[in-house]
């Protein structure tokens, strides 16, 4: 239905209606699955603890919520304010309304019935039954529809003014078949143009990039509320056992200890030790490349105010700094990647690095369809340069920038995916130089973030002004490097939430405050502890621990004792056999 959707030359934004409705229906089934789940579960006992979510992850899909549910109101009543002017609602018919309004009840409903959900599943996990299989499985399923349709509609959909420019003729165009009565430029008048001014530059597009970004981080917190990073922290465990020699040698003859069994391998590691020279590199490259950056994002903004004036007159100030922005970021992020590598695999936290499966999938994707975008790019920058809109000059440093910032992508999934996984014992030997790192990184994802708004701003502009003489192939490649954006929005919005992680665990550990500070080493969770009670914890674990190993050592000799004496007792004669070793046979 996607790709009819698209191709269809007949009326398409009738069928994308009509699509909707489709969609909506999905939601709806999926919705009283999730009613039911919540009445079900009702009477049945909870975990002893809830699975965790990362706060940071929570925090964006709470905001995410309320974002899509106040924005989707918001369209039934701009919708309904402006239903006198045809072409602004996108709507011939009475009939359209109505189904759009539906629709975008149903959308805020079902974010919100969703959000409730994935907070009440965190208390039951994933239930061993069929029925809650195949009921996480649509679940999940809906998710993604739903995800692929709002990505659609934001990147290809959203272009029908597009239809109006004469080097498109005989391509496709969303709205080939509609003809408007109303011009919303010239007709409105007072707060009505001016909200249509806003609807259409700020508020259209925020809305739908907030349901972009919502979706994925639904999937990957309906994961974690399933308990699927507990069960992959296991299975880590379980392979990271194995190479441990000896040990790993007497736990595989422990077949009745339990999956959930946990030694904290790091902490009998030795301390992580940090060149001195690396932390005085981070510590003077890290203010270098926020203040470039921050440079970045101010003369970015200042080109889109004034870019009818400053692309007449080739201004390159906006690409040089862009270039020693973007340059300083390699670097940054090259170190940064540069130490995550020379820590070992067996240090890595088998907790941590699980729940941070998620963000780095989708991190992962994000990278994967930016190249893509790259490509798409670089082709967009020639036909430019041969429409003779850029010079050449200008043209190979765009292009330059454009691998710099795919490179600094590919190097921080690369880091990141490993200092996620950081223990707290490595977080400590860390701290002189890696809580300012993160919150570079963090500060350079939202710069990030904000660049990309505003090179979606100009391509929309340059889109639908006539003015810009561009060929028939310059606007294809810009119409569909407009498709992949919403994967730079996303991939800065994980990207921060991964840092906004790694903050809190330095957060929860006691830093950031002023005088000594009070230093708190906690376990996998994200909980925070404080005072007496927290060392009288700490002990009990170390107690716990020590004894848990201690009985595993003397449980596995045992066992290496009676098969001692199985061996011996096979390489003699039946008749040779002593009663010791019958009792052995006998226990066994």
């Amino acid at each position: 239905m996607n790709f009819y959707v698209l191709l269809s030359r007949e009326d398409t934004i009738y069928y994308l209606r009509i699509y909707h409705l489709i969609v909506a229906l999905l939601m709806l089934c999926c919705g009283i699955i999730q009613i039911e789940f919540l009445i079900r579960t009702i009477k049945l006992p909870k975990l002893d603890e809830p699975h965790e979510i990362p706060d940071p992850a929570l925090i964006g899909a709470i905001a995410l919520t309320l974002g899509i549910m106040l924005g989707y109101l918001y369209f039934i009543v701009f919708d309904y304010a402006f239903q006198s002017c045809d072409k602004l609602v996108d709507a011939l018919y009475p009939s359209e309304l109505f189904i759009e309004a539906i629709y975008d009840v149903l959308m805020a409903t079902f974010s919100g019935l969703s959000l409730i959900y994935i907070l009440h599943r965190r208390f039951y996990g994933a239930i061993s039954s069929n029925l809650d299989k195949v009921g996480r499985l649509f679940i999940n399923i809906t998710f993604a529809v739903v995800w692929m349709k709002v990505v659609i509609y934001k990147g290809y959909l959203s272009h029908q003014e597009l239809c109006q420019r004469k080097e498109l003729e005989g391509y496709w165009c969303p709205v080939i078949k509609r003809h408007y009565e109303c011009n919303p430029a010239s007709e409105l008048h007072g707060t009505q143009k001016m909200w249509y001014y806003i609807n259409k530059g700020l508020l259209a597009s925020s809305i739908i990039s907030c349901a972009s970004e919502f979706f994925p981080i639904l999937l990957v917190t309906h994961w974690l509320a399933c308990g699927g990073a507990e069960e992959r922290a296991e299975d880590i465990e379980k392979r990271m056992k194995r190479k441990e020699g000896v040990r790993g040698m007497l736990r595989e003859f422990m077949k009745d200890v339990s999956r959930v069994y946990v030694e904290h391998h790091s902490l009998e590691s030795k301390p992580l030790v940090v060149s001195k020279y690396l932390i005085a590199f981070f510590i003077l490259i890290t203010p270098i490349v926020m203040i470039m950056s921050t440079l970045k994002w101010l003369f970015y903004f200042y080109y889109t105010i004034d870019f009818d004036d400053l692309v007449d007159e080739h201004y390159m100030t906006n690409d040089y700094i862009n270039l020693a922005a973007n340059a300083c970021q390699v670097f940054f992020f090259g170190a940064l990647y540069g130490f995550s590598r020379t820590i070992k695999n067996e240090r890595l936290d088998a907790h941590h690095k699980a729940h941070a499966r998620g963000d780095i999938s989708i991190i992962f994707g994000c990278c994967c369809v930016l190249f893509i975008k790259l490509i798409l790019q670089s082709v967009e920058i020639e036909y430019q340069r041969v429409d003779g809109f850029i010079i050449l000059s200008d043209a190979i440093i765009q292009n330059i920038n454009l691998i710099m910032v795919q490179a600094t992508q590919w190097l921080q999934y690369f880091a990141v995916r490993r200092l996620l996984a950081l223990s707290d014992k490595d977080c400590i030997s860390t701290k002189k130089f890696l809580p300012l790192a993160c919150f570079a990184g963090l500060l350079l994802a939202w710069i990030h973030f904000g660049v990309t708004f505003f090179e979606t701003s100009l391509i929309k502009y340059q889109l639908t002004d006539e003015k810009f003489p561009f060929s028939s192939t310059t606007l294809i490649c810009m119409i569909f490097t407009q498709t992949l954006f919403p994967a730079d929005y996303l991939f800065a919005f994980t990207i921060s939430g991964c840092y906004l992680e790694f903050l809190q665990r330095y957060l929860n550990m006691g830093y950031f405050q002023l005088g000594e500070p009070r230093i708190f080493q906690g376990g996998h969770g994200h909980g925070h502890g404080h005072g007496h009670d927290s060392d009288e914890h700490k002990q009990e674990d170390d107690e716990n621990d020590h004894k848990s190993k201690v009985a595993s050592m003397l449980y596995a000799a045992s066992v290496l004792h009676r098969k001692r004496f199985e061996e011996r007792g096979n390489s003699t004669s039946s008749s040779e056999v002593s009663p010791r070793s019958t009792v052995s046979r006998k226990e066994e």
